[in-house]
């Protein structure tokens, strides 16, 4: 059996879960709010968030005027909380649940792995969660799943400590109550999951018992009741459209259509081994390492964890919509995987072997000798970068020898705390040095600012065919209506009101009725420009 359980002192899983804390803080909160929003999603969030905070609205999202059907209120209403107190809706408060969501996502991850194997175990686990590419990326952007993913894993950790008898049967009941704010936060994904789970895990045992132990009729209630009034009220103050539209477009047509993401079916095994860098070239050996499945699938924790990652991951690959972020349900499992394989190579229990050896060292050379290239790359591609990469490039070449030379020494533990400290630094020397340069390639806020100084405020603005938030929010306009075709544009010529339009390069080349001499402003961010096109009454 690879998974032994190991009870924790209470002082130890105090200090474990403030250090975690002041990780996630350190990886996730330095600079949050430095960056502008950068699209889609950011600045969608954000305008959903600024018209709220305007009207007093907690009930609607809305954005461009129109019903925001694609999530839940929970995470808008921590923004709110945020933004109340701060006085302000901005980058810092847009960001910031998402921030405190990969911390809770982090701790929980250290819980579930500390009383199913080991302090340790759960400790390096969450360590190595914290640290993986896709939870330090969504942890600092203003997406909802880092959120969900820490309800998530408190409704699997409460109920497995239920199911696995490791805890007081009632607990179970936290799980309902964390499964219905994760479904605020996300979606019906926050029950779907969890369930899909407890099926296959109580069909896995053949313990029917289990079904009784899961307390449905007080767990249905207790799920109502928290996230029941919201979904009632907007019902409500909509007349059934949002619900409606929240159901069907976003569950059903999502899942079985393919909206706006379709992909191939293998689409998860290309982008899962890159989302949990670096530590996938950990993953890899500890899988070969415990290849002896069959015992430790008789182990009903192993069981469980095991089912967790196969019903996430098959539930995602069968679904039409695939995005890399819906996979972070999952991590947790790889992290814990990689966190007792660290804990028995630290005690021999699981050999150095040669593909550990190999995969490692081969990685984290290259991390290495990929910081030594990077200055110089950045001398012949953009010099005004060179000074900017200085920084990260240093940390790369050392974090990638000091982890080659403790792999070397056989020092597991030590590769843990160089791994981890390459990407800590990482991210605060990205965040400092290279999102500043990133902010003329990807922030509309300069020419929005423009756009105010040039456009009267009781003047109608509009843009045609790709709306984009990031203009609703710089510019202060609730509202910019979409013209979704040159016929629509001729119409708004012919009108007697005088008016403005936003218009890409690619489409203006296709609207021969606009001269350019009606061009009052424009943009180039990349390979985009934008033009600010004036149309009077002619």
């Amino acid at each position: 059996m690879f998974f032994q359980y190991a009870p924790a002192s209470l002082d130890t899983s105090r200090s474990n879960v403030l250090l975690l804390c002041v990780l996630g803080a350190v990886l996730y909160f330095p600079a949050l709010g430095a960056r502008d929003f950068w699209a889609p999603v950011e600045p969608r969030y954000a305008e959903i968030a600024r018209v709220m905070f305007i009207k007093g609205e907690w009930i609607v999202p809305t954005v461009n005027g129109n019903l925001y059907t694609d999530k839940p209120i929970l995470y808008f209403w921590l923004v709110l909380i945020a933004s109340k107190i701060y006085g302000a809706v901005n980058e810092w408060t847009v960001r910031l649940p998402a921030a405190i969501g990969g911390i809770g996502f982090v701790v929980a991850t250290y819980l579930m792995g500390r009383d199913s194997f080991s302090a340790r175990a759960g400790f390096y686990g969450a360590i190595i969660l914290a640290t993986s590419m896709r939870v330090i990326w969504e942890s600092r952007w203003a997406h909802v799943d880092t959120l969900f993913c820490f309800f998530f894993v408190l409704s699997i950790y409460f109920a497995g400590r239920t199911l696995l008898r490791k805890g007081n049967p009632y607990e179970i009941l936290f799980s309902y109550a964390f499964m219905a704010l994760a479904t605020l936060t996300k979606g019906l994904i926050g029950v779907v999951l969890p369930g899909l789970l407890f099926v296959a895990f109580v069909i896995a045992q053949h313990d029917w018992q289990l079904i009784a132990a899961a307390k449905l009729p007080l767990g249905i209630a207790i799920f109502l009741l928290v996230a029941g009034p919201w979904f009632y009220l907007v019902y409500q103050a909509t007349g059934g459209e949002w619900l409606s539209d929240f159901i069907y477009i976003h569950h059903i047509q999502r899942y079985t259509a393919g909206a706006g993401h379709r992909q191939p079916f293998y689409y998860y095994f290309t982008t899962l081994p890159v989302d949990f860098l670096p530590w996938t070239v950990f993953a890899i050996p500890a899988l070969f390492a415990y290849r002896s499945y069959r015992p430790a699938w008789a182990d009903p924790v192993t069981r469980f964890v095991v089912l967790w990652f196969l019903v996430v991951f098959v539930f995602f690959c069968i679904s039409d919509t695939k995005r890399d972020l819906y996979l972070m349900p999952l991590l947790p499992t790889l992290a814990l995987l990689v966190g007792n394989y660290l804990v028995d190579l630290e005690s021999n229990r699981a050999p150095h072997s040669a593909i550990y050896r190999w995969l490692t060292l081969s990685f984290f050379s290259i991390v290495a000798i990929a910081g030594l290239a990077l200055p110089s790359a950045a001398w012949f591609l953009r010099k005004e970068m060179f000074s900017l990469l200085i920084p990260s490039s240093i940390v790369l070449a050392l974090g990638g020898f000091l982890t080659v030379t403790f792999i070397r020494r056989r020092q597991p533990v030590a590769v843990l705390a160089a791994v981890a400290s390459l990407m800590t630094l990482g991210v605060i020397t990205t965040s400092l040095w290279i999102f500043p340069y990133l902010e003329q390639f990807k922030s509309h806020r300069a020419f929005s600012e423009e756009i105010k100084k040039i456009v009267p405020p009781a003047a109608p603005l509009f843009v045609y065919a790709d709306s984009m938030n990031d203009f609703n929010y710089y510019t202060e306009r609730e509202a910019i209506p979409l013209l979704s075709s040159p016929l629509h544009v001729d119409q708004l010529i012919g009108r007697s009101e005088d008016g403005y339009l936003l218009v890409k390069e690619r489409d203006l080349k296709r609207l021969p009725q606009i001269s350019r001499e009606w061009i009052v402003a424009g943009e180039t961010l990349g390979s985009t420009t934008w033009s600010l096109v004036e149309l009077k009454k002619r």
